[in-house]
Order: C-alpha cells, then sequence, then structure tokens
C-alpha cells in the first residue's frame, strides 16, 4: 500500500487547482498529524520545499497568485496507486519537520517551472 496526497492551491480570487502525488508506503495517523503540525496555521504549506509537486495556473498574476498550498487530514487516503515520487512517509515528515517555523514565502516562481516535472 502506499499514500495518495491530495492538497489545493487556491489563488485570492478563489480559483482553485487540485493537486496530488502519491508516495511509497503508507503514513501513519501519527505521522499524518506530524505534518500537519509543520503546516503554516495547520493547513498551508510549500509543496516543492518538501519535495512534492505544485500545479497551480498556466499563467503567474502577481495581484492574485502566491507559493501556499492548503492540505488537510482528509487529504490523505490510503490507494494501490504506484508512488509517483520518491518519497518515503519517514522522508516526506522529515521533510516538513525542516520547514516547521521556516517556509520560505519570500521566492514565488511561476506555474510553468513549479510541478517539477512531474505528471499530476
Amino acid at each position: 500500500m502506499n499514500t495518495k496526497i491530495c492538497y489545493l492551491y487556491r489563488d485570492a480570487g478563489n480559483y482553485k487547482v487540485h493537486n496530488e502525488c502519491v508516495i511509497q508506503g503508507e503514513l501513519s495517523k501519527e505521522q499524518i498529524q506530524s505534518i500537519l503540525d509543520c503546516c503554516d496555521m495547520g493547513e498551508y504549506f510549500i509543496p516543492r520545499q518538501v519535495g512534492m509537486p505544485e500545479r497551480r495556473f498556466d499563467e503567474y498574476d502577481t495581484e492574485v497568485d502566491h507559493c501556499w498550498f492548503e492540505i488537510s487530514e482528509d487529504g490523505f487516503e490510503r490507494t494501490n496507486q504506484p508512488a509517483n515520487i520518491p518519497l518515503t512517509p519517514r522522508q516526506l515528515v522529515e521533510n516538513f519537520a525542516l520547514r516547521k517555523d521556516n517556509w520560505d514565502d519570500t521566492e514565488c516562481i511561476d506555474s510553468e517551472n513549479s510541478d517539477l516535472g512531474m505528471e499530476m
């Protein structure tokens, strides 16, 4: 079993782009809570800073776009789908722990450079 993680990009105009990825192995409830505890205000994070792909809109609009994505406890589910990013649950939790209270939102990159070359 692997874990599918669903997360959301929402711009300031409330337009949304759904994102997902699959990691190798199952995240425990404790690991999911650890991830959420590392997010800004318990739900906001910057996927590329923890090794997850980002998909936003085709064009970056400085008036409404930003680098924050949303994630919630409901965004994690067991799946038989193959992993599409090379992270284990332990690695993902460690990546989030490194960013806790240390998210870098000073440089947002446009969406054409932000998907890390991964298919969604």
